[in-house]
């Protein structure tokens, strides 16, 4: 499999953390599960095939996508096939950066997929024909390294949000989701509404539902250095009520136990494999 790795520096920049691009994925397992991590992708298929987005790890009913694709705030799992080895790129949004892409509301793609030809039609589609020319004639590396100008098209360079949102944004993270939202608001002279306002039209998640996706991400990045962990005083330590509290986050994020998860978490933060083809 080929992977590459990008770090806009340029066009695209303030609204792309990173760019992924893999070519030949052919894993022995069917499907994936990535659960809710605090952010939002684009997905730029340059081959024809559609993809399957599944509704469960092991049931029979999926969703179709083709040539492109916006996943919006999780509150829980979203199961993918794995494919067929199809040239992709995967670009990682900066917060707030959604409703200027896409033209409506974060928190109107909250758990869901859209197709990029549905949402931007001709302006996403001479894109991806840009990239996929780039891809054919000169090679993955060099169509990464052309990237950037060819997805400028996509991201204006314009007001991304709020001046309040950045800062309540910061006070979330280093709070590690655990943070008084009536006490971010009252620190940022705004009212609590307007400030749940604000998150769900560019973040997609109020501040609270938001805050409950970084505590479970400080968690799992705590059960990445965890051989046997004290679930009751790590359920104390990263704000939930009690062990019941945490079972239940676990579940709705990854439809595991926690202990189970243990037993079946991959190499990767955020991604699990699920059965065989």
């Amino acid at each position: 499999m080929l992977l590459l790795f990008r770090k806009p520096v340029g066009a695209i920049a303030h609204a792309v953390e990173h760019i992924t691009f893999h070519q030949g994925y052919r894993p022995a397992h069917a499907r994936e599960v990535f659960v809710p991590d605090g952010g939002c992708e684009v997905v730029i298929d340059l081959s024809d095939a559609p993809k399957q987005r599944w509704h469960d790890e092991h049931g029979e009913r999926f969703d179709m996508h083709k040539r492109g694709w916006v996943s919006g705030m999780r509150t829980s799992r979203i199961i993918i096939g794995t494919g067929n080895g199809a040239p992709m790129l995967v670009l990682r949004l900066r917060a707030g950066v959604l409703p200027m892409l896409t033209g409506v509301p974060a928190s109107e793609l909250n758990d869901t997929v859209v197709d990029m030809d549905l949402l931007l039609g001709e302006r996403f589609t001479a894109v991806r024909d840009d990239l996929g020319e780039a891809l054919e004639q000169r090679g993955a590396q060099a169509m990464l390294d052309e990237a950037e100008w060819r997805l400028a098209p996509l991201f204006p360079v314009c007001d991304y949000g709020h001046p309040r949102l950045s800062i309540a944004y910061a006070a979330l993270h280093q709070q590690g989701g655990n943070g008084s939202v009536r006490t971010i608001s009252a620190a940022l002279g705004c009212s609590h509404k307007h400030l749940n306002d604000l998150f769900h039209r560019h973040f997609g998640l109020g501040p609270k539902r938001f805050g409950s996706v970084i505590r479970f991400q400080a968690l799992l990045s705590r059960l990445e250095k965890e051989d046997h962990p004290d679930w009751t005083q790590l359920a104390l330590e990263h704000g939930y009520y009690d062990q019941s509290h945490m079972v239940n986050t676990f579940r709705q994020m990854t439809g595991l136990s926690p202990t189970r998860y243990m037993e079946e978490k991959g190499p990767h933060l955020n991604w699990l494999a699920v059965g065989g083809r």
